[in-house]
């Protein structure tokens, strides 16, 4: 026997949840052909769960033998005669089918049938953690754990095998962070088992067990623990992954993911920071996910926007400065352009003294714009035209100013 210290979480508490209708019963350990029972790994309201030696190949595994109760039936969704164990619980193609899925997520069962009139079933025996006793960061992990379960049972679902007892006792989370639904052993079998709480509504109501039962379990696995195992004070719930919870939870079939692939989507999209299915998004919701989603490309953008906006004032201001700066230029065009005209009407009319001063204003004007505007031809021109001028006047000889003729007629 195996000391009890020396047991994993995850296999002790293996079947450890007990259903309403627990079973109380002292039990009969059954004698397995090619399995030698160990020790006791746990029970639950479904069934007890040993250690065992496979003895042919040498190997330990987990060997779950179904309770009484769990195949007597359970209302409301069983009816309440006994019969024998094996007769309602034989092995079935349904059990070869669940010992055949191979994937990465899912306990491998290796082996079905019934012993001194128990089923069992034998599988891998998983070391780590179940989720039930396990914690989270934030919600996202609990997300993250809720992808891997779902493609699990999409794998399964496409196979033909439906789960119908998921809930957190029954996913294993290994130390490298990989997680395992396990208990597939009574998947699609005669025998319905399942936990009422994780139970769809339907089911209750002594419906099928269905792939969207399967669905409404894991939304109700994912919800319970966001609530109990993530600390609220470092999580709240998004309101994306709430509306996910609320659609696979729904109380109408109709009304949930259409399949297990549509669920996965919507938890690979929340992931993303993509718009999910569950909760279409505004405009607004859409711009903060994509933020979330590609960062560096949100912040190129807003900073190209703050530079475009930069820039577009910078237009402005330039345009209101090169206006003033042009109507500047305007007003000493206009002053040359009268200068360089009142200088050149005195060279004209040929007088000894035609304002040397103007011309040179009017020189020094000119200049200036040469400068500003250097292509410009007219202003060369004007330029070429004031140093004649002035050449001209300095060689003029200097004529004595007029007198004032005398009114001698103002003297009679």
């Amino acid at each position: 026997m195996l000391q009890e210290d020396t047991m994993t979480d995850a296999l002790r508490s293996l079947a450890a949840e007990l259903d309403e209708l627990g079973n109380e019963a002292e039990e009969r350990v059954p004698e397995i052909s090619d399995f030698r029972l160990t020790d006791v790994l746990g029970r639950g309201g479904m069934g007890t769960v040993y250690l065992a030696e496979q003895v042919s190949l040498g190997r330990e595994v987990a060997l779950k033998v179904v309770h009484e109760s769990a195949v007597a039936g359970r209302p409301p969704y069983r009816s309440s005669q006994s019969v024998g164990r094996a007769a309602l619980c034989p092995p079935s193609d349904e059990a070869r089918t669940v010992a055949q899925l191979h994937h990465p997520n899912i306990v491998q069962v290796y082996a079905a049938g019934t012993a001194q009139d128990q089923s069992w079933f034998a599988m891998e025996l998983m070391r780590g953690k179940t989720a039930n006793y396990s914690s989270f960061a934030s919600t996202e992990e609990v997300a993250r754990l809720g992808v891997q379960i779902a493609e699990a049972l999409s794998y399964a679902h496409r196979c033909g095998v439906i789960h119908r007892d998921v809930k957190p006792s029954n996913i294993f989370i290994g130390e490298n962070g990989i997680a395992k639904l396990g208990d597939f052993g009574l998947a699609n079998s005669p025998c319905d088992g399942g936990t009422r709480r994780y139970m769809a509504p339907e089911l209750l109501d002594g419906g099928k067990a269905t792939e969207s039962s399967d669905q409404y379990a894991l939304g109700v696995t994912m919800q319970e623990l966001v609530g109990s195992r993530v600390p609220r004070d470092r999580n709240q719930i998004n309101v994306d992954f709430a509306a996910i919870c609320a659609k696979a939870t729904a109380q109408d079939a109709s009304r949930r993911y259409e399949n297990m692939d549509a669920m996965l989507d919507d938890l690979r999209r929340f992931l993303a920071h993509k718009p999910v299915a569950a909760r279409p998004p505004s405009l607004f919701r859409r711009l903060r996910l994509s933020a979330r989603r590609n960062p560096l490309a949100a912040f190129g953008i807003i900073a190209a926007s703050i530079l475009l906006a930069a820039f577009v004032a910078a237009l402005a201001v330039g345009y209101i400065k090169t206006s003033r700066a042009l109507a500047a230029t305007q007003r000493e065009a206009a002053e040359s352009a009268r200068s360089l005209a009142t200088a050149l009407a005195a060279v004209n009319r040929g007088e000894t003294d035609p304002r040397d001063a103007e011309l040179k204003r009017a020189l020094e004007i000119a200049e200036t714009l040469a400068a500003r505007f250097p292509d410009d031809e007219t202003i060369r021109a004007s330029i070429e035209t004031l140093k004649k001028a002035r050449e001209t006047h300095s060689r003029l000889p200097t004529r004595p100013r007029r007198r004032r003729r005398p009114n001698f007629e103002s003297d009679k």
